[in-house]
């Protein structure tokens, strides 16, 4: 009972996290200042989930979903937020980092399409967008 008391703590904690992000850098866009924010990501995912950008894109796609599911705790919400927010930083990316940053966002949607019973018409079209940036 502890340990479930513990992990499900930990799924909160990353959600929280995840929400945080997203929440400063959907602010620092809507004022143009997306590539300050990558930093700001960079930092708070290291010292708090123990990754980086860098070390999402080193996860082989094969395998990232349940990396992230069991060696980081990613719940699908927060698997959500994280594509969300690997989204707006591929989209201020102008080398090959934008390409690995998509392809990871779009394993995630897609997953989520898969596994969630709700069918969302938003993560619909962030699939297509994402596929025609590919």
């Amino acid at each position: 009972m502890e340990w479930r008391d513990y992990l499900m703590r930990q799924f909160d904690q990353v959600g929280q996290v995840l929400g945080k992000i997203l929440s400063d850098l959907l602010g620092l866009k809507s004022q143009g200042k997306v590539n300050d924010g990558i930093e700001i990501v960079n930092q708070v995912l290291k010292e708090n989930l123990d990754l980086d950008i860098q070390k999402l894109l080193n996860i082989q796609l094969d395998d990232f979903i349940n990396t992230l599911k069991t060696e980081k705790g990613f719940t699908n919400e927060s698997l959500d937020k994280l594509a969300d927010i690997l989204t707006i930083i591929a989209e201020n990316r102008q080398n090959k980092d934008k390409k690995m940053l998509y392809e990871r966002c779009l394993i995630i949607y897609e997953y989520l399409e898969k596994t969630e019973n709700v069918y969302s018409v938003d993560r619909k079209w962030k699939i297509e967008q994402i596929k025609n940036m590919l």
